[in-house]
């Protein structure tokens, strides 16, 4: 099996799913805005590396996947990610899709 979800130990790292996401979520919140959040990661063993689908959140309502990040398996430095410009790109798209979504997961969100 190519794929799997978490990892103890390969090479000379051990990561495993968890904390490749928060290495995502940091660089998200620090580069890019906190209406973006790490998904699942997956392991590639072939290519050593994690693929991470970066995705738009909103209170109450995950709209959709605007790009993804390569964390590499043995340093656990990020290899690669969707341009930021891509990634503002794709959630306006994605919010004017999920408009009414959006909003009524936010009415939600203030309610509670």
């Amino acid at each position: 099996m190519r794929r799997q979800r978490s990892i103890n130990s390969v090479g000379r790292a051990t990561l495993d799913a968890a904390h490749v996401r928060a290495r995502v979520n940091r660089f998200l919140l620090s580069e890019v805005g906190s209406q973006f959040c790490a998904g699942d990661a997956e392991l590639d063993v072939l290519r050593e590396n994690w693929s991470v689908p970066i995705l738009l959140v909103t209170p109450g309502f995950v709209a959709g996947q605007v790009g993804e990040a390569k964390i590499n398996l043995n340093t656990g430095e990020m290899e690669d990610h969707t341009d930021t410009e891509q990634i503002y790109l794709s959630a306006d798209k994605l919010r004017k899709r999920h408009h009414a979504a959006i909003k009524a997961a936010f009415l939600r969100a203030r309610e509670g």
